[in-house]
């Protein structure tokens, strides 16, 4: 087996893993059949399979070129004048936001997968050495994934500011990555300890909807540490800006390099050196109760509540008209609600779909009162809720139960079209209604009975949506019928196009409401009930 690169970078790194306690030899092993196994995965890009089979390969390495594209967005943000502590805070915390955000959605299923335990732990290795192969294979990705998205920021302010520059922002990523791994473990691993079996694994999925909020919102507690005026930018220190990690390494490029050699920045940028060393060093120490508390997750200790069974099959009544439809709707509700795999992948979106509204008109909220908000345009954030819809789909033909697949093949099915129809309806009334139903509440609170009108439009649009969007990703292929090492590692672009769509969609609606006042919302909806019944009669067929 032929030696990956990384594990030679590693072998020079022998001493600190001794340090640790950690069986170095077998740790290196461990890596290096989980490497070789990443290079073996069937690669799915873009559905252009039968080429990147011939290619094979790494596909997250294929793919970093995307990241990198997504860091040239941070390259403005450099010739925003001289502030170091304003720019590099916004820049880290975007950085941090969407490393810990890649972290939730796609590293999660790698710290929780027990399989690695099942394997060997019947082999003489010990809990420590098994949880820090695994550490440093997500480590290695993070790594790639934070270097791909900083690179450009990295070349712009090596040319602007010099090597020291240069030094200090690498180091402020490494000290980032750490941030992001030892929380989100932790995290995990508090849920672990107080619950198991079957709750367990549904409390897994809420805390990362609560984790894709905490993200989000402590993303914008960093634009309002600030006082941002047309002519200057100033930072009025308040005790609860010490709790905001961008803070800490903005602040110590300012010291450091701005040259302000102020106490409150200083005792920031302490804490952006002390705490994630502090914070890795707790993890290191609780990672073999880690490896074992991840075991629950294997172990069934119980069925599931069956909440809400009456509600769903109300749905799936008024969603499917023929019997058959009904079946296969029930199928992938189940489905959908059961696996814990494409739920770990799919439930950060929904949380970022619930915030993300907030976000915005907390934003607006800065320049109007609670009554001139209620009388705007606001509720158009809504619009955020049809995001999830590209992400769902994008997971929806993946399964850790594909092997059952060949259940396509011996039910007496007369029109498969039927097969694709039910899943995209439970798509629409397992994820996408929930989400929706609570921004309605929230936003009839505060906009009021005027905008109902509007949110039966959205809903109608969401219809529509879901259908153009299940041609981009069920091109042909039934739905969990592949294998999750089959899926690519990272974000499609094509999830960005179908954003654009979606953002037309709620343009069109802004135009109606601007152009025709009063009755043409009423006229819009009734275009989107004729567009409903035309799209789903002729729009889902087999491929």
């Amino acid at each position: 087996m032929e030696d990956h690169r990384f594990l030679k970078v590693f072998d020079r790194l022998k001493w600190v893993f001794d340090r640790m306690h950690v069986n170095y030899p077998v740790m290196r092993q461990i890596l290096a059949v989980k490497l070789l196994m990443d290079a073996r995965r069937t690669p799915v890009v873009l559905g252009d399979r039968a080429r990147n089979k011939k290619k094979g390969g790494n596909l997250f390495l294929k793919s970093l070129w995307v990241y990198a594209l997504t860091g040239l967005f941070l390259v403005p943000i450099y010739f925003l004048g001289n502030d170091y502590l304003f720019k590099m805070s916004l820049v880290f915390s975007i950085i941090l936001f969407m490393v810990m955000t890649a972290m939730i959605a796609d590293f999660s299923a790698v710290l929780l997968d027990a399989r690695d335990q099942s394997i060997l732990w019947t082999k003489p290795i010990d809990s420590r050495t098994l949880h820090a192969a695994k550490t440093v294979h997500v480590c290695i990705y993070l790594v790639l994934l934070t270097g791909a998205i900083s690179l450009p920021s990295a070349i712009v302010g090596l040319m602007r500011s010099g090597p020291l520059f240069l030094l200090l922002f690498l180091l402020n990523l490494v000290l980032i990555d750490l941030i992001a791994i030892s929380c989100t473990t932790f995290i995990y691993l508090i849920v672990l300890k107080f619950f198991d079996g079957e709750r367990l694994k549904d409390v897994i999925n809420y805390v990362q909807i609560f984790l894709s909020f905490a993200i989000a919102i402590g993303y914008q507690l960093v634009i309002r540490a600030f006082d941002i005026t047309v002519n200057h930018i100033s930072l009025s220190l308040s005790w609860w800006q010490f709790f905001v990690p961008p803070l800490w390494f903005g602040a110590m490029t300012e010291w450091l390099i701005g040259g302000h050699h102020n106490a409150s920045f200083l005792t920031l940028g302490v804490l952006g050196l002390v705490v994630p060393i502090v914070l890795i060093l707790i993890y290191h120490r609780f990672s073999a109760s880690f490896e074992r508390a991840v075991m629950k997750l294997s172990v069934q200790t119980g069925k599931g509540k069956k909440r809400l069974a009456w509600f769903n099959r109300l749905l799936g009544k008024l969603l499917c008209r023929k019997q058959e439809e009904w079946h296969f709707f029930r199928f992938a509700s189940l489905m959908i609600k059961q696996d814990r795999m494409f739920k770990l992948k799919v439930y950060p979106s929904l949380g970022m779909s619930l915030v993300f509204p907030f976000i915005f008109l907390m934003n607006n909220l800065r320049d109007a009162s609670w009554d001139q908000l209620g009388n705007g345009s606001g509720y158009f954030y809504v619009y955020f809720s049809l995001l999830l819809i590209p992400t769902s789909l994008f997971m929806l033909k993946y399964s850790s139960s594909h092997r059952g697949a060949w259940i396509y093949g011996a039910a007496p099915i007369t029109n498969q079209s039927a097969i694709f129809s039910a899943t995209l309806k439970a798509v629409f009334a397992q994820l996408f209604l929930p989400v929706f139903l609570i921004l309605s509440v929230l936003f009839l609170f505060l906009f009021h009975e005027r905008i109902l009108p509007d949110l039966i439009a959205v809903v109608l649009t969401a219809s529509i949506f879901i259908v153009i969007s299940h041609h981009y990703f069920l091109d042909g292929t039934l739905p969990f019928s592949e294998p999750f090492d089959a899926a690519p590692t990272s974000g499609n672009a094509t999830i960005l196009f179908l954003f654009l769509i979606a953002g037309l969609f709620a343009a069109g609606h802004a135009v109606i409401r601007w152009a025709l006042p009063g009755y043409g919302i009423h006229i819009y909806i009734a275009c989107l009930l004729i567009a409903n019944g035309i799209v789903w009669k002729t729009g889902v067929r087999k491929e």
